[in-house]
Protein backbone atom coordinates (compact mmCIF):
# COMPACT_ATOMS: atom_id res chain seq x y z
CA UNK A 1 0.00 0.00 0.00
CA UNK A 2 1.30 3.38 -0.94
CA UNK A 3 1.53 6.38 1.28
CA UNK A 4 -1.16 9.08 0.54
CA UNK A 5 0.38 11.14 -2.41
CA UNK A 6 0.80 14.45 -0.27
CA UNK A 7 3.28 12.24 2.23
CA UNK A 8 6.71 11.47 0.34
CA UNK A 9 6.64 7.25 -0.79
CA UNK A 10 10.85 7.41 -0.35
CA UNK A 11 12.97 9.06 1.65
CA UNK A 12 16.44 9.09 2.30
CA UNK A 13 18.77 10.14 4.99
CA UNK A 14 23.13 10.28 4.60
CA UNK A 15 25.75 12.03 6.64
CA UNK A 16 28.75 13.19 5.11
CA UNK A 17 31.70 15.02 6.43
CA UNK A 18 33.22 18.78 5.40
CA UNK A 19 34.98 16.77 1.81
CA UNK A 20 31.83 14.85 0.78
CA UNK A 21 32.65 11.61 2.11
CA UNK A 22 30.14 9.53 3.74
CA UNK A 23 32.30 7.14 5.58
CA UNK A 24 35.90 7.27 7.53
CA UNK A 25 37.11 3.91 7.79
CA UNK A 26 34.30 2.29 6.23
CA UNK A 27 31.77 3.15 8.22
CA UNK A 28 29.23 6.51 8.92
CA UNK A 29 29.89 6.74 12.73
CA UNK A 30 33.97 8.62 12.31
CA UNK A 31 31.66 11.35 10.62
CA UNK A 32 28.60 11.74 11.99
CA UNK A 33 27.77 13.77 15.23
CA UNK A 34 25.49 13.96 18.01
CA UNK A 35 22.93 16.10 16.64
CA UNK A 36 22.75 13.86 13.67
CA UNK A 37 22.47 10.57 15.19
CA UNK A 38 19.31 11.87 17.42
CA UNK A 39 18.11 13.58 14.24
CA UNK A 40 18.35 9.97 12.29
CA UNK A 41 16.62 8.11 15.29
CA UNK A 42 13.51 10.53 15.32
CA UNK A 43 13.52 9.94 11.38
CA UNK A 44 13.91 6.19 11.56
CA UNK A 45 11.35 5.82 14.16
CA UNK A 46 8.87 8.33 12.61
CA UNK A 47 5.67 6.57 12.40
CA UNK A 48 5.05 8.11 8.90
CA UNK A 49 8.10 5.34 7.74
CA UNK A 50 6.40 2.02 7.02
CA UNK A 51 10.21 0.17 6.55
CA UNK A 52 14.15 0.81 6.19
CA UNK A 53 16.23 -0.51 3.17
CA UNK A 54 19.87 -0.67 2.73
CA UNK A 55 22.60 -1.48 0.27
CA UNK A 56 24.38 -5.03 1.25
CA UNK A 57 27.61 -3.12 1.55
CA UNK A 58 26.19 -0.53 4.20
CA UNK A 59 24.45 -4.00 6.09
CA UNK A 60 27.36 -5.75 6.21
CA UNK A 61 29.35 -2.90 7.95
CA UNK A 62 26.97 -0.83 9.56
CA UNK A 63 24.85 -2.63 13.38
CA UNK A 64 21.90 -3.06 11.20
CA UNK A 65 21.07 -6.39 13.96
CA UNK A 66 17.88 -4.74 15.66
CA UNK A 67 15.61 -2.50 13.69
CA UNK A 68 12.27 -0.60 14.62
CA UNK A 69 11.07 -1.12 10.82
CA UNK A 70 11.31 -4.11 8.71
CA UNK A 71 14.70 -3.59 6.74
CA UNK A 72 15.17 -4.70 3.44
CA UNK A 73 18.81 -5.02 2.17
CA UNK A 74 19.34 -4.33 -1.49
CA UNK A 75 21.66 -6.69 -3.55
CA UNK A 76 22.32 -6.07 -6.82
CA UNK A 77 22.12 -9.97 -7.56
CA UNK A 78 18.15 -9.63 -7.19
CA UNK A 79 18.03 -8.76 -10.84
CA UNK A 80 16.11 -5.43 -10.33
CA UNK A 81 17.41 -1.75 -10.54
CA UNK A 82 17.19 0.09 -6.88
CA UNK A 83 13.66 1.65 -7.98
CA UNK A 84 11.93 -1.42 -8.82
CA UNK A 85 13.01 -3.12 -5.93
CA UNK A 86 10.95 -0.23 -3.82
CA UNK A 87 8.22 -0.37 -5.55
CA UNK A 88 8.00 -4.40 -4.85
CA UNK A 89 8.78 -3.59 -1.13
CA UNK A 90 6.00 -0.78 -1.44
CA UNK A 91 3.09 -3.50 -2.45
CA UNK A 92 3.76 -4.84 0.33
CA UNK A 93 4.01 -1.74 3.14
CA UNK A 94 2.10 0.81 4.62
CA UNK A 95 3.57 4.28 5.02
CA UNK A 96 6.93 5.67 3.50
CA UNK A 97 10.28 3.50 2.56
CA UNK A 98 13.45 5.06 4.62
CA UNK A 99 16.59 4.47 2.50
CA UNK A 100 19.81 4.76 4.96
CA UNK A 101 21.97 4.32 2.44
CA UNK A 102 24.61 3.60 1.44
CA UNK A 103 25.69 6.34 -0.85
CA UNK A 104 25.89 3.76 -3.57
CA UNK A 105 22.50 3.04 -3.76
CA UNK A 106 21.69 6.53 -3.16
CA UNK A 107 22.94 7.41 -6.52
CA UNK A 108 20.82 4.75 -7.79
CA UNK A 109 17.73 6.54 -6.64
CA UNK A 110 18.56 9.80 -7.37
CA UNK A 111 19.77 8.72 -11.28
CA UNK A 112 16.12 7.19 -11.27
CA UNK A 113 14.63 9.69 -9.98
CA UNK A 114 13.22 7.06 -7.33
CA UNK A 115 13.72 9.71 -4.30
CA UNK A 116 10.80 12.24 -2.85
CA UNK A 117 13.17 13.67 0.05
CA UNK A 118 16.44 13.49 1.12
CA UNK A 119 17.73 14.38 4.46
CA UNK A 120 21.74 15.02 4.27
CA UNK A 121 23.28 16.16 7.55
CA UNK A 122 27.07 17.84 6.80
CA UNK A 123 29.54 17.95 9.61
CA UNK A 124 32.99 19.24 9.76
CA UNK A 125 34.87 15.58 10.34
CA UNK A 126 36.56 14.74 7.20
CA UNK A 127 35.74 11.36 5.70
CA UNK A 128 38.01 9.07 3.59
CA UNK A 129 35.32 6.78 0.97
CA UNK A 130 32.22 6.79 -0.19
CA UNK A 131 31.68 10.41 -2.01
CA UNK A 132 28.39 12.09 -2.50
CA UNK A 133 27.58 13.28 -6.34
CA UNK A 134 26.73 16.43 -5.63
CA UNK A 135 26.51 17.42 -9.13
CA UNK A 136 23.51 14.52 -9.35
CA UNK A 137 21.98 15.52 -6.16
CA UNK A 138 21.43 18.92 -7.66
CA UNK A 139 20.12 17.64 -10.82
CA UNK A 140 17.69 15.52 -9.56
CA UNK A 141 16.55 17.38 -6.30
CA UNK A 142 15.74 20.88 -5.05
CA UNK A 143 17.14 22.30 -1.63
CA UNK A 144 14.02 22.94 0.35
CA UNK A 145 15.35 23.57 4.11
CA UNK A 146 18.95 24.00 5.59
CA UNK A 147 19.24 24.60 9.11
CA UNK A 148 22.82 24.51 11.52
CA UNK A 149 22.68 23.03 14.97
CA UNK A 150 26.40 23.26 16.81
CA UNK A 151 28.12 22.91 13.38
CA UNK A 152 25.93 20.15 12.03
CA UNK A 153 23.87 21.37 9.12
CA UNK A 154 20.67 19.44 8.55
CA UNK A 155 19.60 19.76 4.83
CA UNK A 156 15.95 18.37 3.42
CA UNK A 157 16.17 18.07 -0.74
CA UNK A 158 12.62 17.44 -2.67
CA UNK A 159 12.60 15.89 -6.06
CA UNK A 160 12.73 18.86 -8.60
CA UNK A 161 9.41 16.80 -10.32
CA UNK A 162 7.58 16.50 -7.04
CA UNK A 163 7.84 19.96 -6.34
CA UNK A 164 7.13 21.64 -9.61
CA UNK A 165 3.75 19.31 -9.86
Amino acid sequence: MEAPPSLPRVLACLVVGSNGASTLGGVSRGISTGEDRARFLALRQSPEVGALVVGSRTAESEPYGKTPRPLFIYRRSTGLSPGAFIDEICEGITGAILCEGGVTLIHHLLTDESLDSFYLTRTRADGDGHFLDETLLLAKMSLASREEVNGTTFELYERASRLMG
